[in-house]
């Protein structure tokens, strides 16, 4: 998967995946920094140690796990490169790209009963066992003790808190701080901008640069934007919302905040699409892939094929032509074929030739934080997750607590950015 040739993408340092050299992008991530260099395949599956790589980039899906610095189980979707990272191949004899213990996926194409293994013999069946729990391991432990996790700080006092910087959280910020309240913004991703950040510029979206805009009017209201920042639970403690906050990257030290007024606008997470074959490495969701080519520069490869309907299907699938890519268009897939990464798919009776896959299908609503606090959801048909019960103006019957954008169901980016706007305009007077 090559680089877009433009000086803005060009490599500027070299990490080491299983003792080879890699070039990168100071500060992309590991992910990214793979698929420039032609290797979507990451990691191995349990159990079958099938190939896997990134699908998300988001870091939900958790297939792109490696060991990174000694340290196992880490997304590379979410750890940006430097120079003299070290990243292994872990679950993987004896790394990821060549693991002779895939030969199980095609020994055992039935499936493998661990517990009728070779159970003529107690002996056997014992080997059998152990060997099967080795099949299925996830990482080994770390090279050394971790670092002590540093005692969380003192609970930060804000006069509110948007979780989520996408188009909703930032519009609900921006509603915040133009009321002079002092608003702290937590982006768990490296930058504000969520989905704008793909560059597909859908009507009615609003452009990327607003994202800077909102984050000089939280600052001049004395609020905090925070970029690596990942909200991990939610929970009232004298009457007031409480978020548990925790930095990606760095030391290890969590962090408290609470407030009278919590907006939470986490956004969806990427659904894999439905058909054999599906966990290739090659296949993506769309805004991901989008993301990689409008942020890092990373063209697919020379053929791709854009699968889903809708206006964001039709706009990465121009992103990629405008990039040099051979495109197909497609609303539902049969069948992916490839056996380290994606090679064709069936569409209809057709086998199609494709190095990439864009699966621009239903997302699953974030509603775990709002969960937490209390809310109610409700089974969002399209896409089988749980969106949050909210009111236009994000209320949600919980003192304090509002919720917009995706997170309460389909939304483009427009309806989500009107969505904030009512939820950080009506949060003014909660407290």
């Amino acid at each position: 998967m090559p680089r877009l040739a433009d000086p803005r993408f060009a490599p500027d340092c070299t990490f080491e995946v299983d003792g080879r050299p890699l070039p990168a992008r100071a500060g992309e991530s590991v992910a990214v920094a793979l698929l420039a260099a032609g290797e979507a395949l990451v990691a191995r599956s349990a159990k079958y140690h099938r190939p896997r790589g990134a699908f998300c980039l988001a870091g939900s899906c958790h297939a792109c796990l490696a060991r990174v610095d000694g340290v196992p189980n880490q997304r590379t979707c979410r750890v940006p490169c430097r120079p003299g990272l070290v990243v292994e191949s872990q679950h993987a004899l004896p790394t990821a790209r060549r693991d002779l213990l895939g030969a199980v996926d095609l020994a055992f194409a039935r499936g493998l009963d661990v517990h009728h293994l070779a159970t003529w013999s107690q002996v056997a069946n014992r080997a059998a066992v152990a060997f099967s729990r080795r099949l299925a391991g996830t990482g080994a432990l770390a090279s050394a003790p971790p670092p002590p996790t540093a005692p969380a700080a003192p609970d930060e006092a804000f006069d509110a808190v948007v979780v989520g910087g996408g188009p909703a959280g930032l519009a609900a910020a921006e509603a915040l701080a133009d009321a002079g309240l002092r608003v702290l913004l937590a982006e768990s991703d490296g930058a504000l901008g969520g989905r704008l950040r793909a560059g597909l510029a859908l009507p009615g979206d609003p452009p990327l640069a607003w994202a800077r805009e909102v984050a000089a009017a939280v600052a001049r209201s004395g609020g905090e934007v925070a970029t690596g920042l990942t909200a991990l639970g939610v929970w009232r403690d004298g009457g007031l919302p409480r978020v548990l906050l925790r930095p990606e990257g760095g030391p290890p030290r969590l962090r408290l905040a609470r407030a009278p007024r919590l907006v939470l606008a986490p956004g969806s997470f990427a659904l894999p699409p439905v058909f054999p074959r599906n966990d290739l490495p090659g296949i993506f969701a769309a805004r991901a892939l989008a993301r990689a080519l409008a942020e890092d520069g990373v063209v697919p490869g020379a053929r791709a094929l854009v699968a889903g309907g809708g206006a964001e299907a039709a706009a990465v699938a121009a992103r990629l032509e405008a990039a040099g890519v051979a495109v197909r268009r497609a609303e539902e897939v049969l069948l992916a074929h490839g056996r380290r990464r994606l090679a064709a798919a069936t569409v209809g009776s057709e086998r199609v030739r494709c190095d990439a896959l864009a699966w621009a299908g239903p997302r699953a609503p974030a509603s775990e934080l709002a969960r937490q606090a209390g809310a109610e959801v409700e089974l969002e048909l399209v896409s089988g997750g749980y969106r949050v019960r909210a009111a236009a103006d994000g209320a949600t019957g919980v003192p304090g607590l509002r919720v917009a954008g995706e997170a309460t169901g389909p939304a483009t980016a427009a309806e989500a950015a009107r969505a904030g706007r009512r939820a950080g305009e009506a949060a003014r007077a909660d407290g």
